[in-house]
């Protein structure tokens, strides 16, 4: 096996990718705090809501809750569609210096549109807030909560 050595634009695109997955992981642990934010104002707001109601559910209960997840669930899927932008131009970079130096790895990162950045399995729980908060209107719609 032959020696490796690095040539300057080999540092520089390794610091460049070393730079861009500190972004992603910094972005990557946003994404979470988003997640316990929605959680912690949704709580809030409920009980907020309820007491200015004089202790009775209302429609600006679930109205609220749904708007409040909706707009969490954008700034999240967002900062996603960022992380796995950075993910893409990570491994492009690698390739790169991969392919200066005979190699020929390829990158696995596959780039997202906003379909996927709304809809993959890291919004879970905005799917399942969304639904609980859909099932308890059309119940108290229904006349079942109350």
């Amino acid at each position: 096996m032959c020696e490796y050595n690095k040539s300057c634009a080999d540092e520089i695109d390794f610091t460049m990718a070393e730079q861009m997955h500190a972004a992603a992981l910094q972005i990557s642990k946003t994404c979470f705090d988003l997640k316990k934010l929605c959680v912690t104002f949704l709580g809030a707001s409920m009980v907020l809501l309820i007491k200015l109601t004089d202790d009775k559910v209302d429609h600006s209960l679930f109205v609220v809750g749904l708007i409040l997840i909706k707009g969490f669930w954008i700034s999240d899927a967002t900062a996603y569609f960022y992380q796995r932008s950075l993910r893409v131009k990570i491994d492009a970079k690698l390739l790169e210096i991969s392919q200066r130096n005979n190699g020929d790895e390829s990158g696995d990162a596959t780039k997202v549109g906003a379909c996927g950045a709304l809809f993959n399995p890291s919004m879970t729980l905005y799917y399942v807030l969304a639904i609980l908060y859909l099932g308890g209107w059309f119940g108290y719609i229904g006349g079942w909560i109350g």
